[in-house]
């Protein structure tokens, strides 16, 4: 199960606990909710990757895409990676980049990668090809996601098939399984060359050929490009010219020897007058390989004037690289070119670095690399200061070194040629980038803190101003008075003593209370008034009450 997203929120994170502001709580609680999803960590969560198409059917020395789509995401990296590939990983449960794959070197790399998709475009495909690819995607905080879902890859080449009944001879042309990318057509070739002959890819008709003025070498093919073509096969071979190749493309070190196998074929009766191969450059005329200066002394022919045409190319050089052919002529005139013919790339190794940071410190990952992928899986060896490295771990290409560790100038070579070793490249100790790192890392921390502080300050101000706000209204509702609570006021005056007639003159006088009441209406109750040794507003308060008493009394019995 891969990790998901996360956010952490406590109840008791609110800014007011006070029972009677529980709107302001649930208001404060709000922001320190958002606080919290700002600054609280993430755990990762499965990634729906979703890729378009996920089962892709190619031919051989095609190009192809794969696209994956994702949520939009903070992402640091994103990488392609196949678990075919995993002896040649560092760990097996740690898939790395398919492009530092000695296998893929020069034929692969990601043409889109965003927060929410990524392409990667695989060249001059070949048959091992095949298989699963996958998207590892990590985050900005770290977080490592695998992609459950994979893109299926299978490569086929285009298979012709010959069969002979009679005269007649038919040809078939198929792949292995359903090519994604449907071709409309199944196109015919005869000695490379086209012949308007195709026949519908969905509904494939075989070539069917009767004549001996048929004779040749055929091929098909979903696309007039020559690299995308079938095997050739010979019909009516006893009376046809042919040139055929062991190996169309070849990727060798510079420096090296390299041989071109081939053969050919002519009529017995025919002799052959002259063969040669040539450097092909388009509408240039062919000039024999020996006799230009870019080549002399380097060629050698040895095959001969029968069935073989191997070329060996001697101390081969990067301005070497290009696309050679073989060409013969017979005594009847007839003159013939191999086409296409096979393609050279000449290529030095570098060292390139690719740094990375695990749990236990800086390293740095060190490949060996080509320009083309070299043939026959070579094996690699590695050297530090001019000695060879026999205590880091390899795999495949790579060289794995802990930063602080392993300074030096460091080289590779491929075994059983070391004398071809690539230039130096040198590792510094990393202290001082670690130290900027860290450095870095502090400043970041600083700064998140920092805000969080500010923001979580922000939200206590906020919630205390809320909260004053709304006792101060509280507050005001108590002060307020209300008339229907003033009993002098809302007495009827109808039932009310004459008593009160006099306590509306008292406001705002000095005078006491007792001397202010009319003696003609005053009760006798007022007799003691003289002898009470307690303050005038005592004594207003002490006749108020009596004053209402009586008044009460009045209103309860209105008929008497």
């Amino acid at each position: 199960m891969m990790p998901y997203l996360r956010g952490y929120y406590s109840s008791s994170d609110s800014c007011i606990t006070d029972s009677e502001s529980g709107i302001m709580s649930s208001e404060c609680g709000i922001l320190s909710l958002i606080i919290l999803l700002c600054v609280s960590g993430t755990l990762g969560e499965s990634i729906s990757v979703s890729c378009s198409p996920q089962t892709i059917c190619a031919l051989q020395e095609s190009e192809v895409d794969l696209k994956c789509s994702y949520p939009n995401l903070n992402i640091k990296t994103v990488f392609w990676f196949s678990f075919k590939q995993k002896a040649k990983w560092k760990n097996e449960d740690n898939p790395e980049d398919l492009t530092l794959d000695s296998d893929y070197t020069g034929r692969v790399n990601c043409t889109e990668t965003t927060n929410s998709k990524s392409t990667l475009t695989i060249r001059k495909l070949r048959e091992r090809d095949s298989g699963e690819y996958h998207l590892m995607i990590i985050t900005e905080q770290g977080e490592k996601h695998l992609s459950a879902t994979a893109v299926n890859l299978t490569i086929t080449g285009l298979q012709l098939k010959m069969t002979q009944s009679g005269e007649n001879v038919t040809l078939t042309c198929s792949t292995s399984c359903t090519l994604t990318y449907k071709p409309d057509y199944f196109l015919w070739f005869k000695n490379t060359e086209y012949i308007d002959r195709y026949t519908p890819y969905r509904n494939p008709q075989p070539l069917v050929l009767s004549s001996r003025a048929d004779a040749g070498s055929y091929s098909c093919s979903v696309s007039s490009k020559v690299i995308l073509q079938s095997s050739a096969v010979d019909v009516f071979k006893e009376d046809s010219l042919n040139v055929s190749y062991t190996e169309r493309k070849c990727c060798i070190l510079e420096g090296l020897s390299v041989d071109f196998p081939c053969t050919y074929s002519h009529p017995k009766a025919e002799r052959v007058t002259k063969a040669f191969w040539f450097y092909f450059r388009p509408e240039v005329e062919s000039e024999e390989l020996s006799e230009e200066e870019q080549f002399a002394g380097r060629v050698e022919f040895v095959g001969d004037k029968e069935r073989n045409c191997t070329l060996r190319l001697r101390d081969v050089r990067e301005t070497d690289s290009g696309e050679y052919r073989f060409q013969f002529s017979t005594q009847s005139g007839e003159t013939f070119t191999g086409s296409p013919g096979v393609t050279l790339k000449v290529t030095a190794l570098q060292v390139r670095v690719s740094s990375s940071t695990e749990s236990d410190g800086a390293t740095v990952t060190l490949m060996c690399s080509s320009t083309c992928t070299l043939p026959n899986n070579p094996t690699y060896i590695w050297y530090k200061n001019g000695q060879p490295v026999t205590n880091k771990l390899t795999r495949d290409n790579k060289l794995y070194l802990k930063c602080s560790e392993d300074a030096g100038n460091y080289s590779c070579a491929v075994r059983g040629h070391e004398e071809l070793r690539s230039p130096d490249q040198t590792l510094s100790d990393c202290a001082e980038g670690k130290e900027e790192l860290s450095v870095l890392t502090l400043v970041t921390v600083g700064v998140v803190v920092f805000l969080s502080l500010t923001l979580i300050t922000a939200a206590l101000l906020m919630c205390c101003v809320i909260r004053r706000k709304r006792r101060a209204e509280r507050d005001a509702d108590i002060q307020t008075p209300d008339p229907a609570d003033q009993t002098y006021t809302a007495l009827n005056p109808k039932y009310r003593t004459s008593d009160y007639d006099t306590l509306t003159h008292l406001t705002g006088s000095p005078s006491d209370t007792y001397t202010a009441l009319n003696p003609a209406t005053m009760c006798s109750d007022y007799d003691t008034l003289p002898g009470v040794k307690a303050s005038q507003r005592e004594q207003y308060e002490v006749l108020l009450r009596r004053a209402q008493t009586a008044d009460y009394e009045n209103v309860q019995r209105p008929s008497a």
